[in-house]
């Protein structure tokens, strides 16, 4: 496929973008492999120190690999002695498939509920000045999970839009 020609194209494909929900997950095998990378790039948007009291940031992380492309924008927090959250929007699109997928996460636990499963929070070495220590978040801090898709029609690739 060969990428818009003009920005009216471009907006035009926008207009009629849709964003469907699904059951379908990203495919975390596929994303987990040690792949040639062709392109990577991380942005942090912004960083707050929240006065002392913890971290706060928001970046994105684009990935190239041979057969798709990955996206992640996530917004980080600690809040020193009280919790830890994590949202995150993660997109995917196979370079063989016609379609994109989206993936909205929010994470989040108190300090209480992880000590409370054995995580000793004092000396961690996931949680740092530099670190904000949600990579101890799992599955059982999901408190939403949205899924959708977005279907790129036949014309509009034909018509080089997209």
């Amino acid at each position: 496929r060969r990428a818009s020609s003009t920005p009216g194209e471009a907006a035009e494909l926008l207009d009629r973008a849709c964003w469907k929900a699904t059951d379908e997950s990203l495919p975390m095998d596929l994303l987990r492999q040690q792949d040639q990378i062709h392109w990577y790039q991380e942005v942090l948007f912004w960083e707050d120190e929240l006065g002392d009291n913890g971290l706060c940031r928001l970046s994105v992380r684009v990935r190239v690999m041979p057969t798709f492309w990955f996206v992640l924008l996530l917004c980080e927090m600690r809040v020193d002695n009280v919790m830890l959250r994590e949202v995150g929007t993660r997109l995917f699109c196979s370079f063989d498939s016609d379609t994109v997928l989206r993936e909205w996460t929010w994470k989040e636990a108190s300090y209480e509920a992880l000590k409370s499963r054995g995580i000793n929070l004092a000396d961690n070495p996931q949680i740092s000045h530099s670190s904000i220590g949600t990579s101890l978040l799992g599955e059982r801090d999901i408190r939403q999970r949205f899924r959708h898709k977005l279907q790129l029609s036949a014309s509009d690739v034909s018509a080089g839009v997209g």
